[in-house]
């Protein structure tokens, strides 16, 4: 059977044909000149038939399979998604991390807060060059819901420049075993309003994301795909509204996403974490340092003799962290918990301490680097084990806080963080500040023992500015 685009091809050469034909001399060869007429015939019939010729059986797309490429001969407008819902604003704040930045160290083409060894990342570097690229760089994460919707909000050093490559997603992990059971991932939006275009959710349906040991590189294996299932693309798959993306409204160095909880399968309990990435973007390659030795990935730290960053660069992750429930410390790529302090037992204080007797805690509130003292922070004593407040407060003076008249016994010296001074960067207003002193951060308190008639003295705290 002759089909209309082979004969809109063949047609003019008919017409040449026939038109040939009366120039013929009488003598022309007869089956030539059947064969020109027979073919012209067949041509005029098969264009009057119309759609007189059948395609091969098909099956019908459902509503949201994305349609062929050239399904049919001229090209078709692209069907537009039928949206039925649309995620709004972020609700109060459930959860929430913080991870290292490299801006600080930008100039020096370096990083210091990466561990290849546990998945954990920080590379917002080009590779070879190690140029900085401050969209890449996160710097918090936080996860709120607001039904039917789950919001998790990245935190960057800087908005993606226009026409960026960039991906940015959240990785669930819903068992708590390391090992992450779905990813969603998405291009960088261009502006502030909800998109499902370049959005994907993907899940692990044969658990085999990070291999063996979630986390730790197990080297590559040709059966091992990660997040092989991508039920959700651009707003095809299973349904048209799973997961969204759009630049926080507020921040353009903000990056949101939104999915239905129900993706999810409304778990209560669950780990979560962020990345960015704008070199690999593949759900089946994770966890990425399965599949690249720290020679083939590179480092960031210029000590390191796998420096500079070569296989695995640009691209930044945070740690995970608890949706539902209380961490323990010993959940896989939980963020860092500072241990409980070993209780010490409190000396019997004298039972009616006189003058002589008594004792006193001071110390200094200051900034690092430049050990500079700051004032009118709040520093409360609680009585007994740490962490306890409410015996008295006093307010730094240059940095300076001492207690006076304290019977022998142990006390609990704790900074209020909230009430150190906000600062600006960038132009903008920036909180919080990070513990230093006492190590690990964010442990702002101290147990102090003293005895009767000791002065207890250098019970120091210092804070860094949260900016690298």
């Amino acid at each position: 059977m002759v089909h209309k685009r082979s004969l809109r091809i063949l047609l003019p050469i008919f017409v040449l044909l026939i038109s040939a034909s009366c120039n013929l001399p009488s003598d022309a060869d007869p089956v030539a000149t059947q064969t020109t007429e027979v073919l012209a015939t067949t041509a005029d019939i098969n264009l009057q038939s119309g759609d007189a010729t059948e395609a091969p059986d098909a099956t019908i797309p459902a509503e949201t399979t994305r349609p062929p490429a050239e399904a049919t001969e001229e090209a078709l407008p692209t069907p537009t998604v039928a949206h039925q819902i649309q995620p709004s604003n972020p609700g109060s704040v459930k959860s929430f991390m913080l991870d290292g930045s490299s801006a600080s160290l930008a100039s020096e083409r370096r990083a210091n807060a990466d561990n290849f060894g546990i998945n954990l990342l920080e590379r917002p570097f080009t590779t070879q060059v190690m140029d900085y690229q401050e969209y890449l760089d996160i710097t918090r994460a936080e996860l709120s819901m607001g039904p039917p919707w789950v919001y998790v909000t990245i935190f960057l050093e800087g908005p993606p420049p226009a026409g960026s490559e960039a991906a940015y997603g959240v990785e669930f992990d819903m068992d708590i075993d390391g090992h992450g059971d779905w990813l969603i991932l998405a291009d960088a939006p261009p502006d502030s309003v909800w998109t499902t275009d370049g959005v994907r959710a993907c899940r692990d349906a044969n658990a085999d994301v990070g291999g063996p040991t979630a986390m730790i590189p197990d080297g590559p294996h040709a059966s091992r795909d990660g997040y092989e299932e991508c039920v959700f693309d651009s707003g095809y798959g299973i349904g048209p509204d799973e997961a969204w993306i759009r630049r926080d409204p507020g921040h353009a160095d903000r990056i949101q996403i939104a999915l239905l909880y129900s993706l999810i399968g409304n778990d209560g309990e669950f780990m979560w974490g962020t990345w960015s990435d704008e070199s690999i973007k593949d759900p089946a390659w994770f966890d990425f340092n399965d599949h690249f030795t720290s020679i083939e990935a590179g480092s960031p730290a210029s000590e390191s003799s796998q420096y500079p960053l070569k296989a695995m660069a640009s691209m930044d992750n945070t740690c995970r962290w608890a949706y539902g429930f209380i961490p323990t410390g010993s959940e896989p790529s939980v963020c860092y918990i500072p241990p409980t302090p070993t209780p010490v037992a409190t000396p019997t204080p004298s039972p009616t301490p006189t003058p002589e007797s008594l004792g006193s805690i001071s110390g200094v509130v200051y900034e690092e680097p430049i050990k500079q003292g700051i004032s009118g922070v709040t520093v409360m004593l609680g009585q007994g084990f740490c962490p306890s407040s409410g015996y008295r407060s006093t307010t730094t003076s240059n940095g300076n806080y001492s207690f006076n008249q304290l019977p022998a016994g142990t006390y609990c010296v704790t900074v209020d963080s909230l009430t150190l001074p906000p600062y600006t960067y960038k132009w903008k207003w920036v909180y919080p500040y990070v513990s230093t002193v006492p190590s690990p951060p964010f442990n702002a308190y101290q147990q102090i023992p003293i005895g009767p008639n000791e002065a207890k003295g250098s019970v120091n705290f210092g804070f860094q500015k949260n900016i690298g």
